[in-house]
Protein backbone atom coordinates (compact mmCIF):
# COMPACT_ATOMS: atom_id res chain seq x y z
CA UNK A 1 0.00 0.00 0.00
CA UNK A 2 1.80 3.21 -0.73
CA UNK A 3 1.19 6.32 1.55
CA UNK A 4 -0.79 9.79 1.28
CA UNK A 5 2.16 11.84 2.59
CA UNK A 6 -0.15 14.79 2.51
CA UNK A 7 -2.92 13.39 4.02
CA UNK A 8 -0.49 11.51 6.51
CA UNK A 9 1.01 15.10 7.46
CA UNK A 10 -2.62 16.45 7.96
CA UNK A 11 -3.43 13.34 10.55
CA UNK A 12 -0.02 14.05 12.22
CA UNK A 13 -0.89 17.45 12.74
CA UNK A 14 -4.65 16.16 14.30
CA UNK A 15 -3.10 13.93 16.61
CA UNK A 16 -0.36 16.53 18.04
CA UNK A 17 -3.00 19.09 18.72
CA UNK A 18 -5.16 16.01 20.24
CA UNK A 19 -2.18 15.08 22.32
CA UNK A 20 -1.61 19.22 23.18
CA UNK A 21 -5.32 19.02 24.61
CA UNK A 22 -4.94 15.65 26.36
CA UNK A 23 -1.57 17.24 28.20
CA UNK A 24 -3.78 19.93 29.91
CA UNK A 25 -6.54 17.22 30.50
CA UNK A 26 -5.80 15.57 33.44
CA UNK A 27 -8.17 17.02 36.06
CA UNK A 28 -11.39 16.58 33.50
CA UNK A 29 -10.24 12.96 32.39
CA UNK A 30 -10.39 12.42 36.33
CA UNK A 31 -13.85 13.92 36.63
CA UNK A 32 -15.11 12.40 33.85
CA UNK A 33 -14.31 8.85 35.26
CA UNK A 34 -15.19 9.51 38.74
CA UNK A 35 -18.83 9.98 37.47
CA UNK A 36 -18.72 6.66 37.19
CA UNK A 37 -16.42 5.27 40.29
CA UNK A 38 -18.55 7.66 42.68
CA UNK A 39 -15.69 9.31 44.23
CA UNK A 40 -13.27 12.32 44.19
CA UNK A 41 -9.83 11.15 44.58
CA UNK A 42 -9.27 9.81 41.48
CA UNK A 43 -5.24 9.75 40.32
CA UNK A 44 -3.76 9.12 37.33
CA UNK A 45 -0.97 6.26 37.59
CA UNK A 46 0.09 5.92 34.01
CA UNK A 47 -0.33 6.80 30.30
CA UNK A 48 -0.14 3.95 27.80
CA UNK A 49 -0.44 4.82 23.89
CA UNK A 50 -1.06 2.38 21.37
CA UNK A 51 -1.31 2.13 17.86
CA UNK A 52 -5.38 3.82 17.72
CA UNK A 53 -6.10 4.51 21.37
CA UNK A 54 -4.22 6.73 24.12
CA UNK A 55 -4.92 5.57 27.57
CA UNK A 56 -4.75 6.29 31.58
CA UNK A 57 -4.50 4.16 34.16
CA UNK A 58 -6.75 5.84 37.42
CA UNK A 59 -6.59 4.82 40.78
CA UNK A 60 -8.95 5.76 43.69
CA UNK A 61 -7.71 5.02 47.50
CA UNK A 62 -10.86 2.55 47.66
CA UNK A 63 -9.45 -0.57 48.07
CA UNK A 64 -10.86 -1.44 44.26
CA UNK A 65 -9.05 -2.58 41.56
CA UNK A 66 -7.73 0.07 39.52
CA UNK A 67 -9.69 0.98 35.57
CA UNK A 68 -8.55 2.84 32.17
CA UNK A 69 -10.46 4.69 30.52
CA UNK A 70 -9.24 4.63 26.70
CA UNK A 71 -9.77 7.54 23.90
CA UNK A 72 -9.25 6.98 20.25
CA UNK A 73 -6.73 8.83 18.96
CA UNK A 74 -7.45 11.88 16.76
CA UNK A 75 -5.69 11.33 13.56
CA UNK A 76 -5.16 7.64 13.78
CA UNK A 77 -8.45 6.33 14.28
CA UNK A 78 -11.17 7.49 11.83
CA UNK A 79 -14.36 5.93 13.07
CA UNK A 80 -14.33 7.44 16.25
CA UNK A 81 -18.01 7.17 18.06
CA UNK A 82 -18.87 4.17 15.91
CA UNK A 83 -15.79 2.15 16.79
CA UNK A 84 -15.92 2.51 20.97
CA UNK A 85 -19.70 1.82 20.36
CA UNK A 86 -18.91 -1.54 19.06
CA UNK A 87 -16.22 -2.16 20.73
CA UNK A 88 -18.02 -1.64 24.19
CA UNK A 89 -21.07 -3.94 23.13
CA UNK A 90 -18.86 -6.44 21.75
CA UNK A 91 -16.52 -6.89 25.11
CA UNK A 92 -19.36 -6.78 26.95
CA UNK A 93 -21.12 -9.79 24.01
CA UNK A 94 -17.70 -12.18 24.79
CA UNK A 95 -17.88 -11.82 28.28
CA UNK A 96 -21.02 -13.02 28.59
CA UNK A 97 -21.29 -15.84 25.66
CA UNK A 98 -17.28 -17.38 26.66
CA UNK A 99 -14.23 -17.80 28.59
CA UNK A 100 -12.21 -15.64 27.27
CA UNK A 101 -11.08 -12.87 29.69
CA UNK A 102 -11.99 -9.67 29.09
CA UNK A 103 -11.75 -6.28 30.76
CA UNK A 104 -15.06 -5.51 32.18
CA UNK A 105 -16.86 -2.55 30.38
CA UNK A 106 -17.74 0.60 32.92
CA UNK A 107 -18.90 2.88 30.42
CA UNK A 108 -18.59 4.71 27.52
CA UNK A 109 -19.42 7.77 25.65
CA UNK A 110 -19.47 9.44 22.30
CA UNK A 111 -17.58 12.64 21.71
CA UNK A 112 -20.71 14.96 22.45
CA UNK A 113 -21.14 13.04 26.13
CA UNK A 114 -17.29 14.07 26.91
CA UNK A 115 -16.51 17.62 28.40
CA UNK A 116 -12.55 17.07 28.18
CA UNK A 117 -13.07 17.45 24.20
CA UNK A 118 -11.13 14.13 23.68
CA UNK A 119 -13.47 12.59 22.08
CA UNK A 120 -15.40 9.40 22.50
CA UNK A 121 -14.34 7.18 25.70
CA UNK A 122 -14.05 3.75 27.09
CA UNK A 123 -13.76 2.83 30.48
CA UNK A 124 -13.08 -0.66 31.53
CA UNK A 125 -10.87 -2.62 34.65
CA UNK A 126 -7.38 -2.47 34.43
CA UNK A 127 -6.14 -5.90 33.23
CA UNK A 128 -2.32 -6.86 35.13
CA UNK A 129 -0.20 -8.91 32.32
CA UNK A 130 2.39 -8.04 30.21
CA UNK A 131 1.56 -8.82 26.14
CA UNK A 132 2.25 -11.97 24.79
CA UNK A 133 4.17 -10.78 22.15
CA UNK A 134 6.65 -9.48 24.72
CA UNK A 135 7.36 -13.44 25.19
CA UNK A 136 7.23 -14.56 21.86
CA UNK A 137 9.13 -11.50 20.07
CA UNK A 138 12.99 -11.38 19.73
CA UNK A 139 14.71 -9.04 22.36
CA UNK A 140 11.43 -9.99 24.85
CA UNK A 141 10.12 -6.11 26.07
CA UNK A 142 13.61 -4.12 25.54
CA UNK A 143 13.04 -0.87 23.66
CA UNK A 144 14.93 -1.98 20.58
CA UNK A 145 12.94 -5.34 19.94
CA UNK A 146 12.39 -6.41 16.88
CA UNK A 147 8.90 -7.40 15.50
CA UNK A 148 9.61 -10.86 14.86
CA UNK A 149 9.50 -14.43 16.67
CA UNK A 150 12.63 -15.14 18.50
CA UNK A 151 13.97 -18.45 16.47
CA UNK A 152 15.16 -19.80 19.55
CA UNK A 153 12.12 -19.58 21.69
CA UNK A 154 11.91 -22.78 23.90
CA UNK A 155 9.58 -25.31 22.57
CA UNK A 156 7.33 -26.19 25.02
CA UNK A 157 6.95 -22.32 26.03
CA UNK A 158 5.60 -21.81 22.23
CA UNK A 159 3.36 -24.31 22.99
CA UNK A 160 1.54 -23.04 25.71
CA UNK A 161 1.44 -19.69 24.18
CA UNK A 162 -0.09 -20.80 20.90
CA UNK A 163 -2.26 -23.36 23.32
CA UNK A 164 -3.49 -20.06 24.61
CA UNK A 165 -4.31 -18.56 21.50
CA UNK A 166 -5.99 -21.65 20.18
CA UNK A 167 -8.41 -21.40 23.54
CA UNK A 168 -9.47 -17.92 22.31
CA UNK A 169 -9.71 -18.69 18.60
CA UNK A 170 -12.31 -21.98 19.46
CA UNK A 171 -14.05 -19.87 21.74
CA UNK A 172 -14.64 -17.49 18.89
CA UNK A 173 -15.46 -20.50 16.58
CA UNK A 174 -18.29 -21.48 18.85
CA UNK A 175 -20.66 -18.06 18.11
CA UNK A 176 -22.72 -17.73 14.93
CA UNK A 177 -23.83 -15.17 13.38
CA UNK A 178 -27.13 -14.69 10.83
CA UNK A 179 -25.32 -11.50 8.99
CA UNK A 180 -22.22 -10.24 8.41
CA UNK A 181 -21.19 -6.59 10.39
CA UNK A 182 -20.76 -4.93 13.66
CA UNK A 183 -22.50 -5.93 16.48
CA UNK A 184 -25.07 -3.72 18.55
CA UNK A 185 -26.99 -3.53 21.14
CA UNK A 186 -31.05 -3.47 19.92
CA UNK A 187 -33.06 -2.20 22.50
CA UNK A 188 -36.34 -3.92 23.45
CA UNK A 189 -39.56 -3.61 25.58
CA UNK A 190 -39.01 -3.19 29.11
CA UNK A 191 -35.62 -1.80 29.13
CA UNK A 192 -34.73 -5.09 27.47
CA UNK A 193 -31.83 -4.90 25.13
CA UNK A 194 -30.41 -7.92 22.87
CA UNK A 195 -27.40 -8.10 20.26
CA UNK A 196 -27.28 -8.49 17.28
CA UNK A 197 -25.55 -7.60 13.78
CA UNK A 198 -26.56 -4.08 13.48
CA UNK A 199 -24.11 -1.77 11.31
CA UNK A 200 -20.95 -2.16 9.01
CA UNK A 201 -18.33 -4.18 9.76
CA UNK A 202 -15.32 -2.25 10.84
CA UNK A 203 -12.16 -3.27 9.60
CA UNK A 204 -8.75 -2.33 10.39
CA UNK A 205 -8.42 -1.98 6.24
CA UNK A 206 -11.02 0.85 6.04
CA UNK A 207 -9.68 2.81 8.62
CA UNK A 208 -5.98 2.70 7.01
CA UNK A 209 -7.48 3.34 3.59
CA UNK A 210 -8.84 6.16 4.92
CA UNK A 211 -5.59 7.41 7.67
CA UNK A 212 -2.93 6.64 5.09
CA UNK A 213 -4.38 6.73 1.82
CA UNK A 214 -6.46 10.12 1.68
CA UNK A 215 -9.57 7.94 1.08
CA UNK A 216 -13.05 9.23 2.08
CA UNK A 217 -15.22 6.87 4.22
CA UNK A 218 -16.37 4.65 1.11
CA UNK A 219 -17.31 1.99 2.70
CA UNK A 220 -21.19 0.52 2.59
CA UNK A 221 -23.16 1.71 5.24
CA UNK A 222 -25.31 -1.69 5.77
CA UNK A 223 -24.61 -5.40 6.88
CA UNK A 224 -24.08 -8.32 4.71
CA UNK A 225 -26.03 -11.28 4.26
CA UNK A 226 -24.42 -13.41 2.42
CA UNK A 227 -20.25 -14.16 2.26
CA UNK A 228 -20.15 -13.27 -1.81
CA UNK A 229 -22.20 -10.15 -1.49
CA UNK A 230 -19.48 -9.05 0.81
CA UNK A 231 -16.33 -10.40 -1.04
CA UNK A 232 -17.92 -8.36 -4.23
CA UNK A 233 -17.63 -5.32 -1.94
CA UNK A 234 -14.54 -5.58 -0.95
CA UNK A 235 -13.27 -6.16 -4.23
CA UNK A 236 -15.26 -3.04 -4.84
CA UNK A 237 -13.51 -1.14 -2.25
CA UNK A 238 -9.98 -2.20 -3.88
CA UNK A 239 -11.17 -0.58 -7.45
CA UNK A 240 -12.12 2.40 -5.23
CA UNK A 241 -8.59 2.81 -3.44
CA UNK A 242 -6.47 2.03 -6.78
CA UNK A 243 -8.94 5.03 -8.35
CA UNK A 244 -9.04 7.77 -6.09
CA UNK A 245 -5.66 7.45 -4.35
CA UNK A 246 -3.98 9.95 -6.47
CA UNK A 247 -0.06 8.09 -5.55
CA UNK A 248 -1.79 4.54 -5.72
CA UNK A 249 0.51 3.62 -8.37
CA UNK A 250 4.65 4.47 -8.79
CA UNK A 251 4.50 4.38 -12.49
CA UNK A 252 2.97 2.88 -15.57
CA UNK A 253 4.22 -0.69 -15.08
CA UNK A 254 3.05 -0.60 -11.63
CA UNK A 255 -0.11 0.60 -12.91
CA UNK A 256 -0.67 -2.21 -15.45
CA UNK A 257 0.10 -4.89 -13.01
CA UNK A 258 -2.24 -3.20 -10.19
CA UNK A 259 -4.99 -2.82 -12.95
CA UNK A 260 -4.24 -6.68 -13.84
CA UNK A 261 -4.00 -7.90 -10.58
CA UNK A 262 -7.82 -6.37 -9.56
CA UNK A 263 -9.21 -8.02 -12.94
CA UNK A 264 -7.47 -10.94 -11.71
CA UNK A 265 -9.11 -11.32 -8.50
CA UNK A 266 -12.65 -10.58 -9.32
CA UNK A 267 -12.05 -13.68 -11.71
CA UNK A 268 -10.95 -16.30 -8.84
CA UNK A 269 -12.24 -14.24 -5.20
CA UNK A 270 -15.19 -16.58 -5.43
CA UNK A 271 -13.56 -19.81 -5.66
CA UNK A 272 -12.20 -18.97 -2.06
CA UNK A 273 -15.95 -18.75 -0.91
CA UNK A 274 -17.61 -21.90 0.44
CA UNK A 275 -21.10 -22.45 -1.30
CA UNK A 276 -21.75 -24.15 1.82
CA UNK A 277 -20.91 -21.22 4.13
CA UNK A 278 -22.26 -18.54 1.55
CA UNK A 279 -25.16 -17.74 4.22
CA UNK A 280 -23.57 -18.58 6.94
CA UNK A 281 -23.49 -18.96 9.66
CA UNK A 282 -20.80 -16.37 10.04
CA UNK A 283 -17.82 -15.87 12.38
CA UNK A 284 -16.28 -13.67 14.59
CA UNK A 285 -13.48 -12.32 12.75
CA UNK A 286 -10.75 -10.05 14.59
CA UNK A 287 -7.97 -7.65 11.97
CA UNK A 288 -6.10 -7.37 14.77
CA UNK A 289 -6.42 -10.50 17.42
CA UNK A 290 -2.92 -11.76 17.63
CA UNK A 291 -0.48 -11.64 20.90
CA UNK A 292 -0.13 -8.16 20.49
CA UNK A 293 -3.65 -7.69 22.39
CA UNK A 294 -3.57 -10.21 24.21
CA UNK A 295 -2.00 -10.28 27.76
CA UNK A 296 -0.56 -13.09 29.82
CA UNK A 297 0.92 -13.77 33.85
CA UNK A 298 4.17 -15.81 34.78
CA UNK A 299 3.12 -18.71 33.96
CA UNK A 300 1.58 -17.44 30.34
CA UNK A 301 -2.13 -17.58 31.07
CA UNK A 302 -4.33 -14.97 29.60
CA UNK A 303 -4.95 -12.74 31.70
CA UNK A 304 -7.13 -10.39 29.49
CA UNK A 305 -7.66 -9.98 25.81
CA UNK A 306 -7.85 -6.36 24.84
CA UNK A 307 -8.72 -3.68 21.60
CA UNK A 308 -11.27 -5.59 19.97
CA UNK A 309 -12.05 -2.26 18.05
CA UNK A 310 -11.65 -4.13 14.74
CA UNK A 311 -13.79 -7.47 15.24
CA UNK A 312 -16.89 -8.44 13.63
CA UNK A 313 -18.86 -11.13 12.34
CA UNK A 314 -17.02 -11.98 8.59
CA UNK A 315 -17.16 -15.34 6.31
CA UNK A 316 -16.28 -18.40 8.06
CA UNK A 317 -13.48 -18.85 5.81
CA UNK A 318 -12.05 -15.32 7.16
CA UNK A 319 -12.17 -16.85 10.93
CA UNK A 320 -11.17 -20.05 9.52
CA UNK A 321 -7.70 -18.59 8.22
CA UNK A 322 -4.30 -19.86 9.64
CA UNK A 323 -3.58 -16.97 11.70
CA UNK A 324 -1.18 -14.37 10.34
CA UNK A 325 0.62 -13.86 13.39
CA UNK A 326 2.55 -17.25 13.76
CA UNK A 327 5.61 -15.48 13.02
CA UNK A 328 4.42 -11.79 14.89
CA UNK A 329 5.65 -10.15 11.87
CA UNK A 330 3.18 -9.36 9.07
CA UNK A 331 3.28 -11.85 6.18
CA UNK A 332 3.39 -8.72 3.37
CA UNK A 333 6.48 -7.75 5.04
CA UNK A 334 8.35 -10.98 4.91
CA UNK A 335 7.16 -11.40 1.43
CA UNK A 336 8.22 -8.00 0.42
CA UNK A 337 11.61 -8.39 1.77
CA UNK A 338 12.43 -12.46 1.22
CA UNK A 339 10.02 -13.59 -1.15
CA UNK A 340 7.22 -16.11 -0.79
CA UNK A 341 9.43 -19.12 -0.52
CA UNK A 342 11.60 -17.77 2.16
CA UNK A 343 8.05 -17.15 3.90
CA UNK A 344 6.89 -20.43 3.38
CA UNK A 345 10.00 -22.26 4.62
CA UNK A 346 9.67 -20.04 8.14
CA UNK A 347 5.95 -20.15 8.71
CA UNK A 348 4.51 -23.61 7.21
CA UNK A 349 6.49 -25.35 10.58
CA UNK A 350 4.97 -22.65 13.12
CA UNK A 351 1.47 -23.39 11.03
CA UNK A 352 2.50 -26.96 11.92
CA UNK A 353 3.32 -26.75 15.27
CA UNK A 354 -0.16 -24.24 15.82
CA UNK A 355 -2.49 -26.84 14.32
CA UNK A 356 -1.19 -29.63 16.26
CA UNK A 357 -1.96 -28.03 19.45
CA UNK A 358 -5.20 -26.77 18.35
CA UNK A 359 -6.12 -30.15 17.52
CA UNK A 360 -4.84 -31.25 20.87
CA UNK A 361 -7.29 -28.46 22.55
CA UNK A 362 -10.33 -29.27 20.00
CA UNK A 363 -9.43 -33.50 21.46
CA UNK A 364 -10.20 -31.85 25.08
CA UNK A 365 -12.96 -29.97 24.26
CA UNK A 366 -14.51 -33.30 22.60
CA UNK A 367 -14.45 -31.37 19.16
CA UNK A 368 -11.74 -33.53 17.23
CA UNK A 369 -14.64 -35.54 15.31
CA UNK A 370 -16.99 -32.52 13.96
CA UNK A 371 -16.23 -32.38 10.40
CA UNK A 372 -16.45 -28.49 10.10
CA UNK A 373 -13.68 -28.25 12.96
CA UNK A 374 -11.22 -25.57 13.17
CA UNK A 375 -8.00 -27.02 12.94
CA UNK A 376 -9.31 -28.83 9.26
CA UNK A 377 -10.80 -25.01 8.17
CA UNK A 378 -7.19 -23.90 8.63
CA UNK A 379 -4.85 -26.59 7.22
CA UNK A 380 -7.70 -26.11 4.22
CA UNK A 381 -6.47 -22.22 3.68
CA UNK A 382 -2.76 -23.29 3.64
CA UNK A 383 -3.59 -25.45 1.03
CA UNK A 384 -5.73 -22.73 -1.23
CA UNK A 385 -2.98 -20.38 -0.08
CA UNK A 386 -5.99 -17.89 0.80
CA UNK A 387 -4.40 -14.35 0.93
CA UNK A 388 -5.12 -10.67 -0.73
CA UNK A 389 -3.68 -8.41 -3.27
CA UNK A 390 -1.34 -6.93 -4.92
CA UNK A 391 2.29 -8.70 -3.91
CA UNK A 392 0.47 -11.46 -2.31
CA UNK A 393 -1.68 -12.10 -5.48
CA UNK A 394 1.50 -12.03 -8.09
CA UNK A 395 3.40 -13.89 -5.25
CA UNK A 396 1.29 -16.73 -3.77
CA UNK A 397 -2.26 -16.57 -6.32
CA UNK A 398 -1.40 -16.33 -9.76
CA UNK A 399 0.48 -19.56 -9.99
CA UNK A 400 -2.30 -21.28 -8.21
CA UNK A 401 -5.43 -20.01 -10.09
CA UNK A 402 -3.72 -20.89 -13.16
CA UNK A 403 -1.07 -22.39 -13.47
CA UNK A 404 2.26 -22.38 -14.06
CA UNK A 405 3.19 -19.73 -16.72
CA UNK A 406 4.76 -16.74 -17.94
CA UNK A 407 6.17 -13.67 -16.53
CA UNK A 408 4.02 -11.24 -14.57
CA UNK A 409 4.50 -8.66 -17.42
CA UNK A 410 2.93 -10.87 -19.51
CA UNK A 411 0.15 -12.23 -17.87
CA UNK A 412 -0.97 -8.12 -17.34
CA UNK A 413 -0.62 -8.29 -21.45
CA UNK A 414 -2.41 -11.67 -21.64
CA UNK A 415 -4.99 -10.48 -19.29
CA UNK A 416 -5.98 -7.05 -21.54
CA UNK A 417 -5.35 -8.56 -25.05
CA UNK A 418 -9.00 -8.01 -25.84
CA UNK A 419 -9.46 -4.53 -27.98
CA UNK A 420 -12.13 -3.07 -25.22
CA UNK A 421 -9.93 -4.46 -22.54
CA UNK A 422 -6.75 -2.79 -23.88
CA UNK A 423 -8.40 0.92 -24.57
CA UNK A 424 -9.80 0.92 -20.85
CA UNK A 425 -6.34 0.08 -19.33
CA UNK A 426 -4.10 2.43 -21.02
CA UNK A 427 -7.00 4.96 -20.65
CA UNK A 428 -7.09 4.30 -16.62
CA UNK A 429 -3.12 4.44 -16.94
CA UNK A 430 -3.01 7.79 -18.37
CA UNK A 431 -5.23 8.92 -15.60
CA UNK A 432 -3.30 7.60 -12.84
CA UNK A 433 -0.60 9.53 -14.49
CA UNK A 434 -1.68 12.86 -14.10
CA UNK A 435 -2.74 11.89 -11.09
CA UNK A 436 0.63 11.37 -9.81
CA UNK A 437 1.99 13.94 -11.13
CA UNK A 438 -0.24 16.50 -9.91
CA UNK A 439 0.08 14.81 -6.13
CA UNK A 440 3.87 15.21 -6.57
CA UNK A 441 3.48 18.63 -7.54
CA UNK A 442 1.39 19.26 -4.62
CA UNK A 443 4.04 17.61 -2.75
CA UNK A 444 6.73 19.66 -3.93
CA UNK A 445 8.32 16.80 -5.79
CA UNK A 446 9.64 16.36 -9.27
CA UNK A 447 8.72 13.24 -10.89
CA UNK A 448 9.08 11.15 -14.36
CA UNK A 449 7.35 8.36 -13.62
CA UNK A 450 5.94 7.48 -17.19
CA UNK A 451 7.51 3.94 -17.22
CA UNK A 452 7.45 1.49 -19.66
Amino acid sequence: MNFNDITLAQHEALKNEWIALCATSSQGICDLASRYRGRDDCLLRSMHCGSFNFSFRLHWDDGEPDWLIRFPLSGKSMFMDEKVRNEAVLMKYIAEKTRIPVPRVIGYGTAEENPTGLGPYLIMTWVEGKKMSDVLRMGGDIPEKEDALNPDIDPQMLKILYGEMAEILLELWSLDFDSIGSVCEEQQQQQQSRVVIGSRPLTLESNELIRTCGLEDCTPQRIFRSSVEYIHSLLALQDTHLQSQRNSVYDTTDCREKYACRSSMKAVALQFVSAADNYGPFKLFGDDLCPGNVLVDDSLHVTGVIDWEFCYSAPADFAGSIPWWLLLERPQKILHRQGPDAFFQAFLPRAESFLETLQLKEKVKGLDLAPDRLSVRMRRSIETKMSSVDLLYWDLLDEYCWGEGPSVTDRVRALTTNNGLHKHREDFVRLKIAQLQEYCKELGEETDRQGG
